[in-house]
């Protein structure tokens, strides 16, 4: 790393444990510098440095920021393609779902029971989104899981996510069921 200051690294570095290397996350400016004992100022300054370098990214004009794919290169991280690149999110062709196919199962799965606690769906609805949730693991428990199966279970998650209001999370799902098909 070629950092003139060693706090600007430190900065990078909490940017990035703050965001836990999602270059789509978003944090403020000010709180991971106070983290660190910055001023608001200092923060700022600390902030601009890494934007003009490539290394984080303003998000909004009140000081969001996010750490980029860069910056993760930067800090000799390598960046997760399934949180990186929605476009990753697919299931595949081929009738066995293949390693890249489970791991974006795997990480919409994490996303919709992290979305569950924060929505609180009615009860007739979870039991049918945590029945959905039982089949794909079942599925996934194969030595070969099949890639039909899982996309027609995560289209009925669609359809229940939809419902429930998760606009994000129900435009996910619809991408990775639209995926190579």
């Amino acid at each position: 790393m070629n950092f003139d200051n060693p706090e600007a690294r430190a900065y990078l570095f909490e940017l990035y444990t703050v965001t836990q290397g999602d270059p789509k996350a978003q944090v403020s400016m000010y709180d991971v510098g106070a983290t660190l004992g910055l001023e608001k100022t200092d923060a700022g300054a600390m902030a601009e440095d890494l934007f003009i370098r490539g290394f984080a990214e303003l998000k909004t004009l009140s000081g969001g920021i996010g750490i980029t794919v860069q910056g993760l290169e930067e800090l000799d991280v390598q960046p997760d393609p399934v949180i990186c690149n929605d476009d990753s999110l697919v299931l595949g062709k081929s009738t066995v779902l293949e390693n890249k196919g489970q791991k974006a199962v795997e990480k919409i799965l994490q996303d919709i029971k992290a979305s569950l606690v924060q929505t609180s769906p009615p009860y007739e609805k979870l039991e049918e989104i945590v029945m959905d949730i039982k089949t794909i693991e079942i599925q996934m428990l194969s030595p070969r899981p099949k890639t039909a199966v899982i996309r027609e279970v995560l289209r009925s998650l669609h359809q229940s996510i939809s419902a429930s209001g998760t606009e994000d999370l129900a435009v996910k799902l619809m991408a990775i069921t639209d995926s190579g098909v």
